[in-house]
């Protein structure tokens, strides 16, 4: 079964119990699930204390494929950033993100669909 990059809005979503992203995550369930460093650093950031980022560590450490930046996703990042530069709402992270669901070859689940949607090649689930 083919893994899914999870983005960081859905983990912090599923995390706060939101909706929309709980019925997002259903549409995966039962698929491999991989995050990424910047994803991995975006959720431990809102960590309010140690114990709480300990804590968050280990449940996407047992919990995630880990995806290790290479030579293509980063070529891909600088790709995707020349191309579409800055874009009103996206972060540097967005673009970080998309680059490694397209070097791994795997499609992206997001809640911020809007800040990727426009990069060709990328696959959304």
């Amino acid at each position: 079964m083919e893994p899914v990059l999870i983005d960081t809005s859905v983990i912090i979503g599923v995390l706060r119990e939101h909706e929309n992203a709980l019925l997002l995550a259903e549409r995966v369930k039962g698929r491999p699930k991989a995050i990424t460093d910047a994803v991995m650093g975006e959720v431990l950031a809102g960590a309010r204390d140690k114990r709480e980022f300990f804590a968050l560590h280990r449940h996407l450490q047992d919990n995630f494929i880990w995806l290790t930046a290479n030579e293509r996703s980063s070529a891909l990042f600088r790709s995707i950033l020349v191309r579409y530069g800055p874009h009103k709402g996206v972060h540097l992270v967005d673009f970080q993100i998309a680059a490694a669901a397209m070097a791994f070859d795997i499609p992206l689940l997001t809640l911020n669909r809007k800040h990727v949607q426009f990069i060709e090649g990328l696959k959304i689930a």
